[in-house]
């Protein structure tokens, strides 16, 4: 479900300089707050992505796609989807435009021509990516570039400039490394030199969600991956990432993943393959 990283940085995999891959998910989930050191581009062909960005939950539903700009906090939650994921190195950028890592854009424009324009662009790219027909580095080159211009003159923001916030990030990175410790506002506040209430109000302007919300997701989440890569108790596994009400952790577990841990758990030992003796 999550990365162990909260900041990103790409490692490519094709011939315009870019990160390319097409992702297929069949189960709910969350990917907590993080960041890239590149542009991310994301098209669903199937499905849907509930992206959190700037304070504000953008959904990202069959035949769209979402841009989140380099250094940019966001989550991610999703239900069964399919997905074209480019990650685009700011230095990829750089020889078509001054200072790509302080550009916003504008999402969820579907009836706009530029989004159309470049939404027939990004299905082309990826197309031309995963089947590589004769020649497909001209043409895979000459999409890039043209879906390049249109995101940069025709959907960014003209109102709004990237402003990373340190501190957010270096609050969120604490929160998930001691997730399994009973963290409350107030210790995090201590722990950062903020008022708890000023640190609280921040954190939901700047990253759309309450600060105890996101830490009780941030928890469920090292649940679920603890339930899907350990043989642990579930009793101890709730012991263990600080969830001490069960009944209310099983309950916000399954409108967030779709299934009750044990549940999780049970798909995980029926698909464990079956020791085979000569």
């Amino acid at each position: 479900m999550m990365d162990n990283l909260h900041h990103e940085n790409v490692v490519v995999n094709t011939s315009i300089g870019i990160r390319f891959w097409r992702s297929e998910v069949n189960t709910r989930g969350y990917v907590p707050f993080h960041w890239h050191s590149s542009i991310e581009l994301n098209y669903v062909p199937k499905g849907r992505l509930d992206y959190t960005i700037n304070g504000q939950t953008v959904t990202v539903t069959k035949n769209q796609f979402i841009v989140i700009p380099s250094g940019v906090v966001h989550a991610v939650a999703n239900q069964p989807n399919i997905g074209y994921v480019f990650q685009i190195p700011l230095r990829v950028i750089e020889p078509y435009i001054d200072h790509p890592e302080r550009v916003s854009f504008i999402n969820n424009q579907v009836a706009s021509p530029a989004y159309a324009a470049a939404l027939t662009l990004i299905k082309r790219l990826g197309t031309l990516l995963i089947k590589q027909p004769p020649a497909f580095r001209f043409d895979s080159q000459v999409a890039f570039v043209s879906l390049l211009k249109v995101l940069f003159t025709e959907l960014r923001d003209p109102d709004r400039q990237v402003a990373n916030s340190d501190s957010v990030k270096q609050l969120l990175i604490f929160i998930n490394d001691h997730s399994t410790e009973p963290l409350s506002v107030a210790a995090l506040a201590r722990e950062f030199g903020y008022n708890p209430n000023y640190l609280s109000r921040r954190f939901k302007q700047q990253v759309g969600i309450s600060l105890i919300h996101y830490i009780y997701l941030v928890k469920l989440n090292h649940l679920y991956n603890d339930l899907v890569n350990t043989d642990t108790d579930i009793r101890q596994l709730f012991q263990k990432n600080g969830l001490t009400n069960p009944r209310t952790a099983r309950k916000f577990f399954r409108e967030m993943f779709g299934r009750l841990p044990s549940e999780v758990r049970q798909q995980k030992n029926s698909t464990r393959p079956t020791e085979k003796h000569p």
